[in-house]
């Protein structure tokens, strides 16, 4: 079974605003793959395009080899998370579930499993009105993973959760990936999804940015420091400021170099009877790696129809 999300040359306009610029990128199976930008870089709109919410003026969104909305029982085939809140607060948790169910033809029996998976067995029988922010995005989960489907689309699936529920939904995503199968999720953090994605999509102002394994976009970042602390600030300084590096004070007996690895500056030091408190290096984080691919592409005008 093809699951793979494919873009291609994806367009779309808001009057003068142009939300996604010829985007073409491609999402596979078998890993948690990021997509992240600005606000206003044009995230929503592609997952809209992708399901058949918006259309595109030019391009075309394939998912699994075709357009969502050709699909019979799309919640089969493709589970998406764009609004938990989007629920009648008068249902109760397991009606919404069977209604969907039954749009899906998927057995009624389907509906306790994922509540149990979300961890809401026991408030199935409330009304969504009464859920906190935490439960509604459960049961938002819940309603995505019910035709269990091979390709999942989330859009800020940690919305809401509790220290608890984000360590137990980043489990979910990767045993999810583990069984092979496509799973695509928006984030504003970039600490959760260095812990959880595999490969990173960036956009910014509708355009692609980058494309690429989280691994690889870690690598590539130069940006590396080391933290040093040391009685000897003033000589230590001068000293790493004639091999070419950079060295930056940062407290009367602490400072940060660039350019210089670990084990050079402690040769360097012992070199010149410098002692030495520690020797920290820092490397790049994923939000690092991010704020610098989307430094040129920022974007925050009031007027952009696309806010994620």
């Amino acid at each position: 079974m093809d699951t793979t999300i494919a873009i291609r040359g994806l367009t779309k306009r808001y009057g003068a605003t142009l939300a996604v610029d010829d985007l073409t990128f491609s999402i596979a199976g078998g890993r948690v793959t990021g997509f992240v930008g600005p606000n206003g870089a044009g995230k929503s709109t592609t997952m809209r395009l992708i399901l058949g919410l918006a259309a595109a003026d030019t391009g075309v969104a394939l998912v699994g080899g075709e357009p969502y909305v050709d699909k019979r029982f799309p919640l089969r085939e493709v589970g998406a998370l764009l609004d938990a809140t989007a629920i009648h607060p008068g249902r109760r948790a397991r009606d919404h579930l069977l209604w969907l169910g039954q749009s899906n033809d998927i057995p009624r029996s389907r509906v306790d499993e994922v509540l149990e998976l979300v961890g809401l067995s026991a408030v199935g029988a409330r009304r969504a009105g009464g859920f906190s922010l935490g439960m509604t995005q459960r049961l938002g989960l819940a309603a995505a993973l019910l035709g269990d489907p091979p390709i999942l689309m989330l859009d800020e699936p940690v919305n809401g959760l509790d220290p608890e529920g984000i360590v137990w939904i980043r489990g979910l995503l990767r045993s999810l990936a583990a069984e092979g199968r496509t799973v695509l999720v928006t984030s504003h953090l970039m600490s959760e999804l260095q812990g959880t994605a595999d490969h990173l999509v960036v956009i910014g102002r509708g355009r692609l940015v980058a494309d690429a394994s989280v691994d690889c976009l870690l690598a590539s970042a130069s940006n590396a420091t080391v933290d040093v602390r040391t009685p000897d600030v003033t000589a230590l300084m001068s000293l790493v400021a004639n091999t070419g590096a950079s060295v930056v004070s940062t407290d009367r007996d602490a400072v940060t170099v660039s350019g210089l690895t670990t084990e050079r500056i402690a040769e360097l030091a012992s070199g010149h009877r410098i002692r030495l408190y520690e020797l920290t290096l820092r490397r790049p984080t994923l939000e690092d790696v991010y704020l610098e691919l989307t430094r040129d592409v920022l974007d925050h005008e009031a007027g952009r129809q696309d806010r994620t």
